[in-house]
């Protein structure tokens, strides 16, 4: 309805088909940006959460392998397994709250970093044999 009122009032080298033309290719040319920007930004959104989904696949396999590595050192491992174990639920929790809003006090770990936490509890392991210093050798490894 807008158009057929402004047909009327536009003087007639307006509505040659030339201008017709024109207004097409505009249109076409803003529309082809468009796609173009857009086709940019999903790109680049999607580059970046697959080098975040990498990091995080890594990361948790790093952390079972640390695992595992302290469950072969032996029991006396069994505390820093159960630290690692706190320090990863912690992290989860800081990534993906289980109470939205809910305020919650400060940890040992919150108040200090996880990972010094666990390097504390490696250096206080005292391996017995070789196989031991070879695993804590591992596990000490940056990953």
């Amino acid at each position: 309805m807008l158009g057929i009122l402004l047909q009327q009032r536009l003087p007639g080298h307006h509505l040659s088909k030339e201008m017709q033309d024109l207004v097409k290719l505009s249109a076409g040319t803003v529309a082809t940006l468009t796609a173009l920007v857009l086709g940019l930004l999903v790109s680049s959104a999607k580059t970046s959460f697959d080098g975040v989904n990498a990091a995080m696949v890594q990361g948790g396999a790093k952390y079972i392998v640390l695992d595992r590595t302290l469950a072969r050192y032996g029991p006396e491992a069994t505390p820093v397994r159960a630290l690692l174990k706190k320090v990863l639920a912690d992290g989860i929790e800081s990534v993906w709250p289980s109470q939205h809003g809910a305020e919650k006090a400060l940890t040992v770990v919150e108040k200090r970093g996880g990972v010094e936490l666990l390097m504390d509890g490696l250096d206080a392991l005292s391996p017995r044999n070789d196989s031991q210093r070879q695993l804590l050798a591992q596990a000490r490894q940056p990953r």
